[in-house]
């Protein structure tokens, strides 16, 4: 029974994350105006497939410096606390699933940062505390957005109520500052451009990934989708009136079209964005709503 349950979860998410990695090549190429994968299978279907399986089929490299244990579990961790975060998207008390959603999306650093300190690279180093930082910066920005939904989405009782969709307007425009700010905190949760700092190509190689191979650089890889996946489906219960896929797949489409427009953030900057200006505002939301239901 474990088992299947296991199955029942991870197999849809990689399957979705198999198509999200095709889907972002090609909408990537659309906007670069170049071809994406076209030969793998009818219009380059096959290609996650055939990716996967070079991964897998490569000999994994253990740097002899490394604390080898360290260095294999990481990936491991990442990637079932990423498979982890579905079972929050399926409760349905609304006060419960922000909170272990948001629990469940910090523990997922900790896989990151046992990589970079493992690793025994200073490339790697460098990584893992910029993901701590990030992680750091835009978790109290992300929790008092969260919190404030569920001030409006939630009634005494902390049943759900309603949500996003079904609120009157009054409601659905004071809320919709929320709605951006949250699209940025989970564009730095999940370490996505213009916030992916932790594997800055041009100043750390490749981050804190930057010496795994093989398995353990594909498992990293499933993570950082399946928590993509994540953050998009909790955008969609919040904000877009419930789960569905096709919402789903719009907030993934929002993720790379960032990618394919904006540069990357210089880390004083992303720094200087959590700290002094999503965090500020997030609290003066979270204090004028809490105001307003306790009068109202």
């Amino acid at each position: 029974m474990i088992l299947i349950t296991i199955l029942v979860i991870t197999v849809p998410v990689l399957m979705s994350v198999a198509f999200f990695t095709l889907a972002e090549r090609q909408v990537m190429g659309s906007l670069q105006r170049r071809m994406g994968p076209q030969t793998s299978g009818f219009g380059g279907v096959l290609q996650p497939f055939w990716d996967g399986l070079k991964l897998g089929v490569k000999e994994p490299v253990l740097p002899e410096s490394s604390a080898s244990g360290a260095f294999s579990a990481a990936p491991m961790i990442a990637f079932i606390l990423s498979q982890v975060s579905w079972c929050g998207i399926f409760i349905s008390d609304a006060a419960y699933q922000g909170l272990i959603l948001m629990a469940l999306s910090s523990l997922g650093v900790y896989g990151v940062m046992l990589a970079g300190w493992a690793s025994n690279s200073k490339y790697a180093f460098l990584g893992c505390l910029r993901s701590v930082a990030l992680m750091v910066s835009y978790e109290l920005g992300f929790g008092a957005a969260l919190l404030s939904i569920s001030l409006f989405l939630t009634d005494s009782t902390g049943a759900k109520s309603l949500n996003f969709a079904d609120a009157s307007n009054h409601i659905q425009l004071g809320l919709l500052p929320l709605f951006f700010i949250f699209l940025i905190c989970i564009l730095a949760e999940t370490k996505r451009v213009p916030f992916d700092l932790p594997e800055a190509e041009a100043e750390l190689v490749a981050g804190f990934n930057v010496e795994y191979s093989s398995l353990g650089f594909a498992l990293f890889f499933i993570a950082e989708y399946a928590n993509m996946a994540v953050m998009s489906a909790l955008a969609s219960v919040y904000f877009l009136g419930g789960f569905s896929a096709l919402k789903l797949t719009a907030i993934f489409f929002g993720f790379v079209w960032v990618r394919g427009t904006l540069p990357r953030y210089r880390y004083d900057q992303f720094m200087r964005l959590g700290w002094k200006a999503l965090l500020p505002l997030s609290l003066a939301l979270f204090s004028l709503y809490a105001s307003f239901d306790y009068i109202f």
